[in-house]
C-alpha cells in the first residue's frame, strides 16, 4: 500500500499545520486541495510539509477532492485518505483505518465517529443518525456513519466511479455508487473532536441532511 493524505481545505488557517503535521506521521505525503481560502491556508500548510493544489476560488468540498484524487492517482498512489482541515479529524485515527483495510482488503473504509445522544447536539445527533439510517437503506448495508469524511479509498477501484458532486453531498454519492457496484466497505472506530460543546465542522446539521438525502435518491434512482 502507497498510501496519501487528502485535505480539502478553505479557510482553515487556525488548525491546517496541526493536521498536516500529525497526517505525516502516518502517511508518505499529505496533499492539501486549497479551494480558495484567503486567510494563508496554503501557506501554512506548506510550511509544515504538505504538497498544496491551490483553486483561485472556492468550487467545494466535493470538486476539491476530486482534484486531490486525480493529483493522488498520478503520482502512483494506491489509497488515499481523506479528512477535513478544521481538526474534527485527528490524524492519530489515521492507523486504526489502515488497519482495518489491511484486515479486510476492503475498498472503502469509513472513520465512524461515536453517536452519543448525551454529548452530541441534538441536530446533529439526529442528522447522523438519520443520515446513517438513510444511506444503509439506500446501499444495502449497514452504514455507520454516512456523513464522515474521514474515510481511506483503494484508488484503483475509486477511479473506475463517475463522480458529479461539488459539495457535502459527495459522502453520500460514493457511498452509493461503490456499494452499488459491488465494493467492499468497512469500518474503523474514530473519535468525535468538540470545541465548547460543538463539533467541529461546517456543515449546517438539518438544512445539508435534508439536502443530502434529496441528492442521494438521484444518485440511487436516477443514476446522477
Amino acid at each position: 500500500m502507497k498510501i496519501c493524505a487528502l485535505i480539502p481545505t478553505f479557510n482553515e488557517a487556525s488548525h491546517i499545520a496541526q493536521v498536516v503535521e500529525g497526517a505525516r506521521q502516518h502517511v508518505e505525503s499529505v496533499i492539501v486541495i486549497d479551494d480558495g481560502s484567503s486567510d494563508g491556508t496554503a501557506e501554512l500548510a506548506r510550511n509544515a510539509g504538505a504538497f498544496c493544489i491551490e483553486s483561485p476560488s472556492n468550487c467545494g468540498k466535493a470538486a476539491a477532492l476530486r482534484r486531490g484524487f486525480i493529483h493522488a492517482s498520478a503520482q502512483n498512489f494506491t489509497h488515499a485518505i481523506t479528512l477535513d482541515g478544521d481538526g474534527q479529524h485527528l490524524p492519530q485515527d489515521i492507523p486504526a483505518l489502515l488497519r482495518v483495510a489491511r484486515e479486510t482488503e476492503a475498498e472503502l473504509v469509513i472513520g465512524a465517529r461515536p453517536f452519543d445522544r448525551v454529548l452530541m447536539p441534538r441536530a446533529r445527533y439526529y442528522s447522523n443518525t438519520i443520515g446513517s439510517r438513510w444511506a444503509s437503506a439506500l446501499v444495502g448495508r449497514e452504514i455507520k456513519d454516512s456523513q464522515s469524511g474521514f474515510r481511506l479509498f483503494r484508488l484503483e477501484t475509486l477511479n473506475r466511479i463517475k463522480l458529479r458532486s461539488r459539495r457535502y453531498e459527495f459522502e453520500m454519492e460514493v457511498l452509493i455508487k461503490m456499494g452499488r457496484a459491488g465494493c467492499t466497505i468497512a469500518h474503523a472506530p474514530i473519535h468525535m473532536v468538540y470545541d465548547n460543546g460543538q463539533a467541529r465542522s461546517k456543515m449546517k446539521p438539518v438544512r445539508d441532511t435534508v439536502h443530502i438525502c434529496l441528492w442521494s435518491l438521484a444518485f440511487r434512482f436516477l443514476g446522477a
